[in-house]
């Protein structure tokens, strides 16, 4: 049975007046009655949105006794209560508050772990991918592959029904199996020395690890592949990593701006330095009111020497006309002094800076702040970010909140 023919039946069940005690719904369409009691017909039932858009997602949850926990929900909406929804504490109101929460979840890990793979198909390049969700949720999730890669076309196939995108419309058919799909492509690598990039030994939670990313799905992941290698690994990185030198500026003490901006061309206190062209130091009003801390100088930075100057340095200029702030009348600085970047082919793509870098560069961000005295500061991006609050923050989590920068007793925003 599908959402759609569960409306179908629930609207005559509705119109018939059949308590929810009475109807059974299963599973091959076959709709059976149970002893009769008095009916009271509904010749127009009411069903709010706020209903359908749970129903949808209810009717996606693996449960067998979902069909009839939605009816007696809509039953009791039309002969009971029409804010029922609204009592969170009621108990089938509470049970399929709870399954849309896991339809939901479910939703979320498969925009976040399917991984497609490049094949070529009668001459058109198409991506294919396999995924297990916990709940037959395909459905609901594939509107966002379309949005986020319909530029392509593509499949994603899971045991029970499968999606397809041919750039003009969504289909769907039956599902697949794993072992059926054994695709595989040169980017499987790519995800596979992405995750060692991003994988910290000193942070290790397996707990917390596997809650965001279940076991259940690594057999599809190709970056999976490496985890528990990298678990093996870790005890003997974590010493490399204690045993690793420690980088930090010294910025002159007692100096102005001018002498700070000169001496920071000449810092050489982390690796960076020798990769970088130059040294792009802070700019604008020394006694600004704001002051907006980046992460780290891009290309064009590097090139010319100030920060800001590149794309995003673009939006954020227009970020401060719509703001009606005057750039001149702000101090614009990184908090890494360094453009950090790799090769993909002849562009140079930024790099975030490591720990290590970005502890070698807090003493002239610190500088700065003691030099200008802001009233508030601005944090854009989670390595500022970070810098600023002392510790690693998720910016999604902090971003509009007010709080106090310990160091200058400035507000920080984020």
């Amino acid at each position: 049975m599908n959402f759609k023919d569960w409306k179908g039946q629930a609207q005559k069940f509705l119109r018939r007046g059949i308590d929810p005690s009475d109807a059974c719904f299963d599973s091959a369409l076959s709709f059976s009655l149970g002893q009769s009691r008095p009916c009271r017909p509904l010749p127009q039932a009411m069903v709010p949105k706020e209903f359908l858009d749970l129903a949808e997602n209810v009717a996606c949850a693996r449960d067998e006794k979902k069909w009839n926990l939605l009816y007696r929900l809509v039953y009791r909406l039309n002969h009971e209560n029409k804010h029922l929804l609204k009592i969170s504490v009621d108990g089938d109101v509470r049970q399929a508050e709870i399954l849309e929460k896991s339809v939901r979840r479910d939703i979320h890990k498969m925009h976040a772990f399917v991984r497609f793979k490049r094949v070529d198909i009668e001459g058109t390049e198409t991506y294919l991918a396999w995924h297990q969700p916990e709940h037959p949720c395909l459905e609901l999730a594939a509107p966002f592959f379309v949005r986020r890669f319909g530029d392509k076309p593509w499949s994603i196939f899971t045991p029970e029904i499968s999606a397809h995108w041919n750039l003009e419309e969504l289909l769907f058919s039956e599902g697949l199996e794993q072992h059926e799909f054994s695709h595989r492509d040169e980017f499987d690598d790519v995800w596979k020395t992405y995750y060692r990039a991003i994988f910290n030994p000193a942070r290790i939670k397996i707990k917390a690890m596997t809650a965001e990313m279940p076991v259940k799905f690594w057999s599809s992941m190709p970056e999976a592949e490496v985890i528990r290698d990298l678990l093996r690994e870790a005890p003997n990185r974590l010493q490399t990593m204690a045993a690793a030198p420690q980088f930090l500026a010294h910025p002159p003490v007692h100096a102005n701006w001018d002498e700070l901006a000169s001496a920071a061309q000449n810092c050489d206190a982390c690796p960076l330095a020798g990769h970088a062209t130059q040294t792009v130091f802070g700019e604008g009003s020394k006694t600004a009111e704001i002051m907006i801390v980046g992460e780290q100088p891009g290309d064009e930075e590097d090139l010319q020497g100030r920060v800001f100057v590149g794309p995003a340095g673009q939006v954020l200029n227009q970020a401060l006309n719509r703001a009606g702030l005057d750039r001149e009348q702000l101090y614009l600085t990184n908090a890494v002094k360094h453009f950090k970047y790799e090769y993909y082919g002849k562009a140079r793509l930024h790099k975030r800076a490591s720990g290590a870098e970005q502890h070698a560069c807090r003493p002239w961000l610190e500088a700065e702040l003691a030099q200008v005295r802001p009233k508030l500061i601005i944090a854009l991006g989670v390595t500022a970010a970070t810098m600023l609050y002392g510790k690693v923050v998720k910016v999604q989590a902090e971003r509009g909140r007010i709080q106090h920068h310990k160091g200058s007793g400035a507000k920080l925003l984020s």
